[in-house]
């Protein structure tokens, strides 16, 4: 009976999911649809490697499952180039919307892509045109790409592939209490990830 229930449970959520509308680099997304199980697959760009990842797992898989509730399957894909039509030569930065466009084309279930990168990556946000951004996701559209190289740190990545997976799996949006010791906190170009180290009450909800 307890079976049965999850799969009609997982059904009706699926049913319920609805395609949101574009704005930008962004999706709007309708209200909140997700199931507590998932594929998280880690995708390296360029030369982020897959024994790079293999030293990141432990750390997200730790994290995952403190302080999200769920069943998290994890699975690494090979290194592929980023798509070529989103490199900005005068910036030297790759604009994020090809890359989640061809992320969102790889979907084949109810899984969530997480792109991984060292190289600069940008969008139009702030009022600033290609602002060079850490993370980006779609929420409820199962897709994100996380870069490196604005962080100060490099070992604490797995704090903003974090934030950027509970956009797009839970649909949630930047913490209301604006705490600079929680995960979801807006970094509104300056993220201080050094300190971040919980889910604030109203973000665990």
């Amino acid at each position: 009976m307890k079976q049965l229930f999850c799969i009609l449970f997982f059904g009706i959520l699926l049913f319920s999911c609805s395609n949101g509308t574009a704005k930008g680099d962004y999706i709007e997304a309708d209200p909140l649809c997700s199931t507590p199980q998932c594929v998280v697959v880690l995708q390296p760009y360029e030369d982020f490697s897959r024994k790079e990842v293999e030293k990141l797992l432990p750390k997200l898989q730790k994290a995952f499952d403190k302080w999200l509730y769920g069943h998290w399957e994890f699975k690494i894909a090979n290194p592929i180039r980023l798509p070529q039509n989103s490199y900005i030569k005068e910036r030297n930065r790759y604009r994020v919307t090809p890359i989640l466009n061809y992320e969102s084309k790889q979907l084949t279930g109810y899984e969530v892509i997480i792109g991984l990168t060292h190289k600069d990556i940008c969008t139009d946000i702030h009022g600033q045109k290609n602002y060079g951004i850490v993370g980006i996701s779609r929420p409820l559209k199962q897709v994100s790409l996380v870069s490196d190289k604005r962080l100060k740190e490099k070992s604490l990545m797995w704090k903003p592939i974090l934030h950027e997976f509970i956009h797009t799996f839970y649909g949630a949006k930047h913490c209301p209490n604006d705490d600079p010791t929680c995960f979801m906190k807006d970094a509104k170009g300056h993220g201080n990830f050094e300190i971040q180290d919980k889910l604030c009450d109203a973000c665990k909800q």
